[in-house]
């Protein structure tokens, strides 16, 4: 578990130096659009592109260390012995969801290989891919704590956020 630990650190802190870049180029274009009106071209676009790698590359870890909202209102009530298959039952189903959203979205990047965008004519495919990629690790998360929650003892908590 420690080597996926780390390979989730290492999504997360490129997802972290995209947003870098991505704001260090918005700065850079705001300054260059008021101050020269000289903007670059394609900023939207890039950022846009962005975004999805930012967001997919990033979630697996967030929610590998429980860094996810959660809203404890029925804390005490599913911590009953009896209920202890609630929180695994929603993991497993976390899990299925976003393993159905890597597969759709790489059936959508296969459909679409030949698409550019507008003003770059980036191709949209590596970003699909990103998503792709983001879900299915993310799928695998879910998956790993759904089976730690399955196991854990009743009004016991797993170390890896569940």
């Amino acid at each position: 578990m420690q080597l996926f630990d780390r390979f989730l650190r290492v999504l997360a802190l490129a997802s972290g130096v995209i947003l870098l870049l991505m704001m260090t180029l918005t700065v850079t274009d705001v300054f260059m659009r008021y101050v020269f009106n000289m903007p670059f071209s394609g900023t939207w676009e890039i950022t846009e592109f962005s975004m999805a790698a930012v967001v997919f590359l990033a979630m697996a870890y967030c929610g590998w260390t429980g860094g996810h909202i959660a809203v404890d209102m029925f804390e005490h009530a599913l911590s009953r012995p009896h209920l202890r298959f609630i929180p695994a039952t929603i993991a497993f189903v976390g899990a299925a969801l976003f393993a159905v959203i890597a597969w759709r979205a790489t059936l959508e990047t296969l459909d679409t290989l030949s698409q550019v965008s507008n003003m770059l004519r980036w191709p949209h495919y590596p970003f699909r891919l990103t998503v792709t990629f983001g879900a299915a690790v993310f799928a695998i998360v879910l998956f790993i704590q759904g089976v730690a929650a399955a196991r854990a003892q009743p009004n016991e908590k797993s170390d890896n956020g569940t």
